[in-house]
């Protein structure tokens, strides 16, 4: 079975909440990973979406707005994502996938903008998942300009060659002659 964050389009694994409900999630589930972090012991909790740029939207969203994650230390703001689990290893994970990136780097929108915002957010999916996440570059890039534009909402898609619609047509009464026409009638008369 593939892991809850590819089958659920959440690469980062995240929980339910205002972010991800402002991206298109509308359900989430309780995952038993045996970590008791759920509520009520019911394990992790994740939300689910319907395709990969919303799940990836939210990921970014969350990271650069939250105040437990904007603007601080990327070993600081990682030791809260994970809950504290296993982080050593999540950082080496990550600045093994992330030119430059270190224990100081400041998670702001300057990095966030840059191609490194796009890696880290991939090698934390990869982390998450045990394995990389299946979207696309194109998903990557459509997600990180959706969220900088501020585009909740997915472009309305055309459909070609639309079908019509039958519509009777509309009945009026004829047409009254208006002023002028009236006054040109009565110079056109035979005297």
């Amino acid at each position: 079975m593939e892991p809850a964050s590819i089958r659920y389009k959440n690469p980062g694994a995240m929980w339910p909440g205002a972010t991800a409900t402002k991206w298109g999630s509308k359900k989430w589930i309780y995952l038993n990973d045996g970590t008791g972090q759920g509520g009520d012991g019911h394990g992790n909790k994740i939300a689910i979406f319907d395709n990969w740029v919303d799940g990836i939207c939210a990921q970014l969203d969350l990271w650069r707005t939250s105040p437990k994650y904007k603007n601080k230390r990327f070993a600081d703001a990682i030791a809260v994502w994970s809950g504290g689990n296993n982080t050593p290893s999540y950082i080496a994970y990550v600045k093994a996938r992330v030119p430059g990136m270190d224990e100081n780097t400041i998670m702001n929108d300057a990095f966030w903008k840059s191609p490194n915002g796009i890696k880290f957010l991939k090698a934390q999916s990869g982390h998450e998942a045990g394995k990389a996440i299946p979207a696309p570059d194109a998903d990557w890039i459509e997600a990180q300009k959706r969220v900088f534009a501020g585009t909740v909402k997915p472009p309305i898609v055309i459909l070609p060659n639309p079908t019509p619609i039958d519509v009777p047509p509309i009945k009026t009464a004829p047409a009254k002659p208006g002023f002028w026409a009236s006054i040109f009638a009565i110079f056109k008369r035979k005297p």
